[in-house]
Order: structure tokens, then sequence, then C-alpha cells
């Protein structure tokens, strides 16, 4: 499963990692699991964790600042990003060697070595799988709980349809650490009370399609009047999971370009039924149940809502 993996890190004396464009927790933690379980078996090595969003939550560090010369020299390993265009630091490519490492279905190959399982709930979950080939024993507390953060949002807490045996193996691998885990939950699921108002407010504005749809569509105006912006709003699309009724929900909150053109950018989730596809045609993609799109003008917007109550039709016939 990881034939070769191991010996490309032994071989390189400067490692750089990367990751998707508005990383997510799985993302980060797979990014900065992998870096802090190198730098404490090789530190010797040069191992750098690249992207150009700043870190607000206080859960992860900000990302290393290296020159063109240094990522030329390194092994490139792309974390948690399934095409190109979403690869945060298109320097990438120019790295002696490329490796991808990730669990979102392939739609593009763009490295030499591909570590691609698409049945995992998280790339954190893979990489634990890796780091327990290598050696049995618990790992650092630090690697775990990076790890474990990842593990546990991109599952919605082992809520999602790709949570199995194996996605719990690992986490009570995780677990082995000493993680503090009633803490790891509260740092990541407490929200202020304007967070809550927030969602609240996203909550009102839903409507449900066809009684198995609810969206929420928030405009400029209604971010400005919180002080939020389209990425917190889509963040807030699991609110609408847990209804019995609803099969698909989505929010789609307005944004805008480099030229200030307003579009509109999603987040879609279903329980059963598959949306990434409808996603892919919308410059988007995921998972088979979650998937997210962008770049949507009025016109598209309202396609891709159409191609969901459909989805929902065909299902019901």
């Amino acid at each position: 499963m990881f034939e070769g993996l191991l010996s490309l890190i032994e071989q390189s004396e400067v490692i750089t990692l990367y990751r998707h464009i508005n990383p997510d927790c799985d993302a980060l933690g797979s990014q900065w699991g992998l870096a802090t379980w190198l730098k404490h078996r090789f530190p010797l090595k040069r191992v750098y964790v690249l992207g150009q969003q700043k870190m607000t939550n206080g859960l992860f560090e900000d990302s290393d600042v290296v020159d063109d010369e240094t990522v030329r020299n390194s092994l490139a390993i792309v974390l948690d990003t399934a095409n190109v265009r979403r690869i945060d630091d298109e320097r990438w490519q120019s790295a002696r060697q490329i490796v991808h490492l990730d669990h979102h279905p392939q739609i593009e190959h763009f490295a030499q070595h591909e570590y691609v399982m698409d049945s995992y709930a998280a790339t954190c979950e893979i990489l634990a799988e890796f780091f327990f080939s290598v050696d049995q024993e618990p790992l650092e507390m630090d690697v775990a709980e990076y790890l474990y953060r990842g593990l546990l949002t991109d599952t919605l807490s082992f809520k999602t349809s790709n949570t199995t045996e194996h996605t719990l193996a690992m986490a009570s691998y995780l677990a082995q650490s000493g993680l503090d885990i009633p803490k790891i939950n509260r740092d990541l699921f407490d929200v202020s009370l304007h967070e809550y108002e927030f969602a609240s407010a996203i909550r009102a504005k839903a409507e449900i399609l066809d009684e198995h749809l609810m969206i929420s569509i928030v405009d400029h105006t209604f971010l400005e009047q919180w002080g939020m912006n389209a990425s917190q709003a889509k963040d807030q699309v699991y609110q609408f999971g847990g209804i019995k009724e609803i099969e698909i929900w989505a929010i789609f909150a307005a944004d805008h370009d480099d030229q200030g053109n307003t579009w509109w950018a999603g987040s879609l989730r279903s329980k059963t039924l598959q949306i990434n596809d409808i996603a892919m045609q919308y410059r988007g993609g995921g998972h088979k149940n979650a998937a997210g799109c962008k770049c949507l003008d009025k016109a598209s917007l309202n396609a891709l809502i159409d191609q969901l109550r459909q989805r929902i039709k065909e299902t019901a016939e």
C-alpha cells in the first residue's frame, strides 16, 4: 500500500509539504502531522509546510517561508488535494520529485508517486496507517493530535458514511498517545456567541425545495451585517445535517473575484445521494456526499440547484 514511500522520504534531504487552498483541518492536520512526524524521526532533514493562507483559529501555525531553489531541490508531497488548480503554492511543480497522498476520488494524475485511497474518510487516516506501518508504537502526542483533528472533522465526529471500522481503529491508535479528547472537541467545535447567532441567522434564511432539499443563500449585505465572509458562511453547512426529511442540503455564499465581480461559492452535502459529480460541473468536486463549487453566476447557481432537485426526483421515482 505504501510501497516506496518511506524510501523516498529517507533519500530526501529536503521535503516540502502542500495542501489545498482554503484548507480544512484534514489538509492542515495531515500537513502538520506529517511534518512533525518527519522532524521527530529525521531531525537532520529540512521539512517545510507551505501554503499562503494565514491561520486565525490558533490550532495550526502559519506556513514556512522558503525560496524557489529550496523547492526545486525538494521532495514535494501534496496532501488532501485532488486537482492541480487547488494546490496552494504552485511551486510544487518544480520539485525534484512529487508525491500525491490523498483520500479524494482521483480526477487528475500529477505526481510520479501516488498514494490515493478514496475509501478512507480522511487523509489523516491514511497517514495514521502509514505511521503505524513504520512503527507500531504510539505516536508522539503532537503528531497524534494533528491527525486526530483532521480525522474528527472530516468525518463530522465519525458520522459520515465513509466512517469505517478502519477509521475507528486509526482513531483508537491515535488515542493511545494520551490525547485529551474532550479538549480537542472543545477546541474544534465550541463557538463564540456571535458565531452561534450567525449560524442561527443562516438557518433562518434556509428554504426547503421539493420537501427533501434545503438551501440557504447569503448575499454580501448579510455577510457584511455579521462581519463574516463567504468561507465562514459555507462552514455552517453542517447546521442542516441530521434533519430526517432532508436528503441534500447546501449553503451558497456571495464572494467576489479580483475585479470585484460577484459570484457564489457553495458547500453541498447529502445523506446517501451522489453530489460530487454535479459539483464537478461547476468548478468544484469532492466526495460522493460532501462537495464544493465556486465561481457561480446567478444562472449557474440556479442551474446547479435545479440539478440537485432533479437528483432527488430521480431517486424517488
